[in-house]
C-alpha cells in the first residue's frame, strides 16, 4: 500500500516537470527578442562618427581626430527599420565640442542628439619669447608650433611675416598662439603731420604733397588734404607710409 501510494506522487512530479521548464524559458526567450527589437549604440555612434568625418573634411583639408561621446547605458531606442539619418543641428559647428543629430523615421521615429569632439591640430605662429604689451612684433620673436586648432576661436596666423611690424595689445608669454585680437597694426601717420599722396593708374604714379587729418595704420583709409588743390580726399595708408588715393 504505502509503494502504491508513492508511485501516483512520482508521476505527477514527472508530469509538470516539462510545465516548469517552459515557465523558466519563455522570459528568457522575451528578453532575447526585446534586445534584437533595440536599436544598439554602437551603431547609432558610428552613425554619428561618419557623418562627422564627412562634414569635417568638406571644411578642412587637414586630417582630424574625431571622438564620439557615450549614451546613456538606460537609454533603449526601437530599433529603425531604414538607415539611420544623420545631421549638423542649427548652430553646430565642425570644431571643437559639438553634437550631430541621429534620427529614424520608421517604425517609431526617434531623434537622438550625440555629443562629439572635433580636433585639428596645425603649424601657427605663436610668440616664441614672453612679450609685453606694445611690442613691436619682429621675425626673432615668433616661431611655428602645431596647436589644437579646436582651441583658438579668435583665429591664428600661419604666416609669421604677417606679423612682423604689429603692436602687440597685451602681454604674451612664451609658446602662446597668437590671434587677430591680440594685435593692431602701428599708426605709421599721425594727424596733422606732413604725408606724400600717391595716385596710381596702369600707366603713371603721380606724386602730391598732403596733410594727415587723422592717425592711420597701415591698411587703414584715413582723410587727407591735398596741399595742391586744397580738396579733403581719402586714401590708405601703405607700409611705406605714403597715403594711396583713388583706390
Amino acid at each position: 500500500m504505502v509503494r502504491n501510494m508513492r508511485y501516483p506522487s512520482l508521476m505527477k512530479k514527472m508530469h509538470y516537470a516539462p510545465t516548469a521548464l517552459l515557465l523558466i524559458l519563455m522570459p528568457m526567450q522575451q528578453v532575447q527578442a526585446s534586445d534584437a527589437a533595440v536599436q544598439s549604440h554602437q551603431s547609432i555612434l558610428d552613425a554619428a562618427s561618419k557623418f562627422m568625418e564627412i562634414k569635417v573634411a568638406e571644411v578642412n583639408d587637414m586630417p582630424a581626430e574625431i571622438h564620439a561621446g557615450k549614451l546613456d547605458s538606460r537609454l533603449h531606442l526601437v530599433k529603425c527599420e531604414l538607415p539611420l539619418e544623420t545631421f549638423l543641428p542649427s548652430g553646430g559647428r565642425t570644431l571643437g565640442n559639438t553634437t550631430v543629430g541621429v534620427r529614424c523615421t520608421q517604425p517609431k521615429p526617434w531623434t537622438l542628439y550625440v555629443p562629439m569632439s572635433v580636433n585639428i591640430y596645425k603649424q601657427v605662429v605663436v610668440a616664441s619669447d614672453t612679450l609685453p604689451r606694445g611690442t613691436i612684433l619682429n621675425a626673432r620673436q615668433l616661431k611655428l608650433a602645431k596647436r589644437n586648432l579646436a582651441k583658438l576661436p579668435q583665429g591664428y596666423y600661419v604666416d609669421p611675416v604677417k606679423l612682423v611690424g604689429m603692436k602687440l595689445k597685451r602681454n604674451i608669454t612664451s609658446g602662446f598662439p597668437l590671434t587677430p585680437t591680440m594685435v593692431a597694426a602701428p599708426k605709421l601717420i599721425k594727424r596733422g603731420q606732413q604725408v606724400t599722396l600717391v595716385s596710381r593708374t596702369s600707366a603713371i604714379r603721380v606724386v602730391m604733397p598732403g596733410k594727415a587729418l587723422e592717425n592711420g595704420a597701415i591698411g587703414e583709409r584715413i582723410r587727407v588734404k591735398n596741399l595742391s588743390s586744397k580738396r579733403v580726399v581719402e586714401g590708405v595708408v601703405n607700409a611705406s607710409g605714403e597715403i594711396e588715393v583713388g583706390t
